[in-house]
């Protein structure tokens, strides 16, 4: 599998991920910076650092439930920060902002241990919920 298509498919899982640990048993959960109530297969992964950033791309941190509207609207980036920094506590976004700017580059494997990784939590979130 190249390089490429390891990244595609651990984005996919890693998502899922995201979306499911921010809603509830019955799939719903509230955006990150708008609040809203949406249902986890309408709404993105939403990244505080973009993606484009490799040390930070698959960051449990950097990631939250957030709205489609949101999301593509810059991210709405500054109330990400303020909020994981209210939530993981003063200073979270500026060491996260720090190490997005470090280079890091995944190998083959570590992008499929990751793959793996996730894909077991993804199938014990919904097994536990009993989702699909």
């Amino acid at each position: 599998m190249s390089l490429s298509k390891a990244k595609k498919k651990l984005d996919a899982i890693f998502s899922q991920f995201i979306r499911l640990r921010g809603c509830n048993d019955e799939g719903w959960g509230n955006c990150w910076t708008c609040d809203r109530l949406k249902f986890w297969k309408d709404v993105d992964c939403g990244h505080f650092i973009t993606r484009a950033k490799m040390s930070t791309r698959w960051m449990e941190t950097n990631c939250q439930f957030q709205c489609k509207q949101c999301n593509m609207n810059g991210g709405q980036q500054y109330v990400f920060s303020k909020k994981l920094d209210a939530f993981h506590g003063e200073g979270t976004a500026e060491a996260i902002l720090k190490l997005s700017n470090e280079t890091r580059k995944f190998s083959r494997q570590e992008l499929e241990d990751m793959y793996r990784y996730y894909k077991k939590r993804v199938d014990e979130i919904k097994q536990s919920r009993g989702m699909e």
